[in-house]
């Protein structure tokens, strides 16, 4: 009997692996500093995608992430907590085997350490369907609003806002 569990272990051992990364990058940011990875599918060069992401709040072990992939806006709570570290975002959703053969990001909350929070972003494409590029803003500085905006005026709230209709 201890042989059939032996041999039923080894056999599911060799088919199950770790997940293979095509694309691991490390992110340094600072609170409210946004980051972002720039995704383009083969084929389909002219669409480019963004998964945007920055963090708000950190207490001794959670932090709340805010990220924005196709327009669409998440919030997570991830956790220094072994599990609880990670979340999933599906870029290219195979609809033939959809576990398997998706190209999915993977944003994991690595430390934190004097106000700065160390995120790493795995990217799983096995069909190397994708091309990815990191733009990450303490190497290359993301584009930000014109420093040349005007100021706006005080408005005198003692004052009346508007002009009184005039009756013809």
């Amino acid at each position: 009997m201890k042989v059939f569990f032996t041999l039923v272990f080894l056999t599911i051992s060799t088919f199950a692996s770790a997940p293979i990364f095509e694309h691991i990058y490390k992110f340094e940011l600072k609170k409210d500093e946004r980051a972002s990875v720039q995704i383009k599918e083969l084929g389909y060069e002219d669409k480019v995608q963004n998964f945007d992401f920055y963090w708000t709040l950190f207490d001794n072990t959670n932090i709340i992430v805010h990220s924005k992939f196709r327009k669409f806006p998440r919030q997570f709570v991830l956790s220094l907590r072994r599990n609880l570290d990670w979340a999933s975002q599906t870029l290219i959703p195979d609809h033939q085997n959809p576990h398997i053969d998706r190209a999915r990001l993977i944003l994991e909350f690595s430390d934190y350490k004097k106000g700065i929070a160390t995120f790493t972003i795995y990217i799983e494409d096995k069909d190397s369907r994708l091309m990815v590029e990191f733009l990450d803003p303490r190497k290359m500085p993301l584009k930000n609003p014109p420093q040349n905006n005007q100021i706006v005026p005080m408005i005198d709230l003692n004052q009346p806002q508007t002009t009184p209709p005039t009756r013809n």
